[in-house]
């Protein structure tokens, strides 16, 4: 009996791996390509051995591990990955926000967390500065340091594509560098998620010297984008179903904490 249920058990396992092997070979023979940030914490770095680590390294193995597929992340600047994801040579990037021009080169999943877009200060500067919307930003002679490349929502492309507003905004390539230009009243502030800036200056023994500014500019879900030019829409279908079923459980919403989705209706896990 118990050997009839150990070759039954076999059997099944067989079944299960050959499945799994012809799934892979549908959508993912070679390994998938993800370009992965070395300086955007508390979501992705790396380690003086090279490695990966952060909250999106984490999920991302966990999505592409569950569906079976062989991968390999990528580092290089943000803004060379959107145009090597264009001409397929990057196959996915991590936490994206959705804009028109990136639908043109691209498909994206179903959301897996939240991204907040704020303002960081010097922290003798944020009660001496009141700001209520974009506008404020020029009225006062501001100026913002933003990660050339990242999208923050329309309303700071609008802001961007101003005539009036080009002398007070300073393309930085990362955060280290705008917290250094900050650090040395070079900017006035940062336009980015607060939370990755403070990872990243406590890395660098700034943290007590910045502090988050009350005005929201942007708050929206952030998703996989996949290159159409590499990446089959079955591996699109994949990658949804895993964030589906991921969604569901606690490791997931112990992994993001505030910036969870609510995996019934896309809300955050804790209002």
């Amino acid at each position: 009996m118990k050997q009839g249920l150990a070759a039954l058990l076999s059997f099944l396992l067989l079944l299960a791996a050959q499945h799994l092997a012809q799934a892979q070979q549908a959508y993912c023979q070679d390994p998938v390509r993800i370009f992965m940030s070395t300086g955007y914490s508390p979501f992705a770095s790396r380690d003086t051995d090279g490695r990966f680590a952060g909250l999106d390294v984490t999920f991302t193995r966990t999505i592409f591990d569950s569906i079976g597929c062989p991968y390999e992340f990528v580092a290089m600047p943000f803004r060379r990955a959107l145009v090597e994801i264009a001409d397929g040579d990057i196959d996915v990037i991590p936490f994206v926000s959705i804009s028109e021009e990136r639908a043109k080169i691209a498909s994206f999943s179903v959301a897996y967390r939240n991204k907040t877009v704020g303002l960081v200060l010097r922290t003798e500067d944020v009660a001496k500065t009141p700001l209520s919307s974009l506008d404020d930003i020029v009225a006062r002679g501001l100026v913002l340091g933003h990660m050339e490349g990242t999208y923050r929502g329309e309303d700071f492309n609008a802001f961007l594509a101003r005539p009036d507003t080009a002398r007070f905004v300073f393309n930085v390539q990362d955060m280290t560098e705008g917290l250094r230009m900050l650090d040395a009243g070079r900017v006035d502030a940062l336009v980015e998620m607060p939370a990755s800036v403070f990872a990243i200056a406590r890395t660098m023994g700034l943290a007590d010297r910045i502090a988050e500014h009350p005005l929201t500019i942007w708050r929206d879900p952030v998703h996989f984008m996949f290159s159409k030019k590499s990446v089959p829409d079955k591996l699109v279908a994949a990658v949804d179903a895993a964030i589906a079923a991921e969604l569901e459980t606690d490791a997931y919403k112990d992994l993001y904490g505030s910036l969870a989705l609510n995996a019934h209706n896309g809300e955050d896990v804790t209002n």
